[in-house]
């Protein structure tokens, strides 16, 4: 064995160029990083001084060293297939292109049957979320990217709920517009109309949204609507009934009219229907209480919100709190009154057929007489009451239905009011 010299630590056994086990002498450290990427073994800091050793060392080194140049080649390698691999998956597109994706989300709205989406089952008074829930809400607020297909789908359902008005004027006069079932039904139309016409306005704002100029067909609609969903809130928690649609009948009464009941209308001129009301008249009763025609104790002309006052004024303010007292001749002229401002209610119905359902003219026309009529029809059943008949429910179920009306001339109050004489 030869002994390991401080001499040869800095200068090689053999020639490095000339042995063929001595590897070439050693880089730094910076150098053999930046030719194979590895830095140098510790062990690898000494020359061996026998030839065993220089034939181990040499082995252990080329070993080292050509792992060294494989991973100085083979890793900047893996890292490009890796990087290309992780580019590729960000830049492959979607299933779903951006495209289809807002396709997507601007079809949110799918054509329903009207017995799907109908809102006049339950109780009056949220007819406007309700409506909300069905027509705005799936849009949003910005309309302009609404679909063709979105904005007919809703025009249909619109129009579902329009054909529906006519099974509620078929149901109204089957079960009998006073009646629990017809004033429930009535509730249920007005439920209706706000549906009906939050689809049109939604329909319309669309529109406006893609350039139609129809600003004034928006507040002309708007309109109808606020002044509907007055006449839903009034009526509130009271029962609502619906009906199934069928567009298979025409619509017989007003569509945007601020009445609760329609019965069928005749061709009856207001002036025939004032005459035969008036034709069995007393000319001047014998007591305290003056009959007369119906032109002159009419309310409907004004303006809405003061209906129960004025029927007040004709029915009961002329004969106080005593009506043990009354006598049968003015007993006969109240209901004969009664009679004249029930047959004025077929006059209503051609005179709003006759304007337009949805013009000026055809607004609120009939509100005001049907509490004049039901005031009549209730204080005739008082003074009867108060002179032994035994007539409580009947007295009951009317004022509900007086009630029920003053509420919707209230909350009509300031619109205007026609009559028909």
């Amino acid at each position: 064995m030869f002994a390991r010299s401080k001499a040869f630590i800095t200068r090689p056994f053999l020639p490095f160029d000339s042995h063929p086990l001595i590897p070439p002498p050693f880089l730094s450290p910076r150098s053999l990083f930046l030719s194979t990427g590895c830095f140098p073994l510790p062990s690898l800091s000494f020359y061996p001084t026998t030839f065993i050793e220089q034939v181990s060392h040499s082995i252990s080194y080329h070993l080292y060293l050509y792992s060294s140049y494989f991973l100085a080649m083979i890793f900047p390698a893996s890292l490009l297939i890796l990087s290309s691999i992780l580019t590729s998956a960000v830049a492959r597109p979607l299933p779903y292109s951006r495209a289809s994706i807002v396709s997507l989300s601007r079809r949110a709205f799918a054509l329903q049957d009207y017995a799907d989406f109908q809102i006049s089952g339950g109780s009056a008074g949220n007819a406007a979320a309700e409506a909300n829930a069905v027509f705005v809400d799936p849009f949003g607020s910005d309309l302009s990217t609404v679909s063709a297909d979105d904005l007919d789908n809703v025009k249909t359902m619109r129009e579902a709920a329009e054909a529906a008005e006519s099974d509620f004027n078929t149901a109204i006069a089957a079960a009998g517009e006073d009646s629990d079932a017809g004033i429930a039904l009535q509730v249920g139309k007005i439920k209706n109309k706000v549906l009906k016409l939050t689809g049109e306005v939604q329909a319309l704002k669309i529109e406006a949204a893609q350039g139609a100029d129809n600003a004034d067909k928006i507040a002309a609609e708007q309109k109808k609507l606020t002044n509907n969903i007055g006449i839903d809130t009034a009526s509130s928690g009271g029962a609502s009934t619906s009906v199934a649609g069928s567009a298979s009948a025409p619509v017989v009464a007003a569509d945007d009219s601020a009445e609760t009941a329609v019965v069928a209308a005749t061709a009856t001129t207001a002036a025939e229907t004032v005459a035969a009301a008036t034709a069995t008249a007393v000319a001047a009763s014998t007591g305290t209480f003056v009959e007369q025609d119906y032109a002159d104790f009419q309310i409907s002309a004004g303006s809405a919100g003061t209906a129960e006052a004025e029927a007040n004024a004709v029915f009961v303010d002329p004969f106080g709190s005593d009506l043990s007292t009354v006598s049968a001749a003015d007993l006969k002229s109240v209901q004969t009154m009664r009679e004249a401002a029930e047959a004025a209610e077929t006059d209503f119905n051609t005179a709003i057929a006759s304007a337009g359902a949805k013009t000026t003219a055809g607004i609120a026309l009939q509100i005001k007489n049907k509490v004049l009529k039901l005031t009549g029809e209730v204080q005739a059943l008082k003074i009867q009451a108060a002179q032994g008949a035994d007539n409580a429910d009947k007295i009951a179920q009317e004022q509900t239905k007086l009630t029920n009306n003053i509420k919707l001339d209230t909350a009509s109050a300031g619109g205007a009011s026609t009559p028909v004489v």
